[in-house]
């Protein structure tokens, strides 16, 4: 399905983005909610998102739920998303297998005992 590139006119506080494109660490599929839309000093326009499904324990280092401010060249990443298919595609990616911690898969000693019954 080929969609028009979205302009900062389709960009309003409150719409949903997919990332189509892997991009400044964020895998593609991630979906935002568009949570603030301004100018900044320079006069430049950006937006910031809010990341709705970022998967936990994927992040080598201290992240945020937050996007840094975005612009107007940013808008060819991202994809508009209806809200009724926001549900489904937030529905399926929850559904995605996840695994243990690590800690929590090994091979105990036969005689340790164990604090929790998994």
């Amino acid at each position: 399905m080929a969609t028009a590139m979205l302009t900062r006119h389709d960009i309003g506080q409150g719409a949903y983005l997919r990332l189509n494109t892997s991009r400044l660490g964020r895998p593609a599929g991630l979906i935002g909610m568009v949570y603030a839309v301004g100018t900044d000093q320079t006069g430049a326009w950006y937006f910031q998102l809010r990341y709705l499904n970022a998967p936990p324990g994927t992040r080598t280092r201290a992240s945020s739920q937050w996007s840094l401010n975005l612009h107007e060249e940013d808008l060819a990443h991202f994809d508009r998303i209806a809200t009724g298919e926001l549900h489904k595609l937030l529905k399926e990616s929850e559904t995605e297998e996840r695994t243990l911690p690590s800690s929590w898969r090994g091979n105990a000693h036969p005689n340790q005992l164990r604090l929790f019954d998994f």
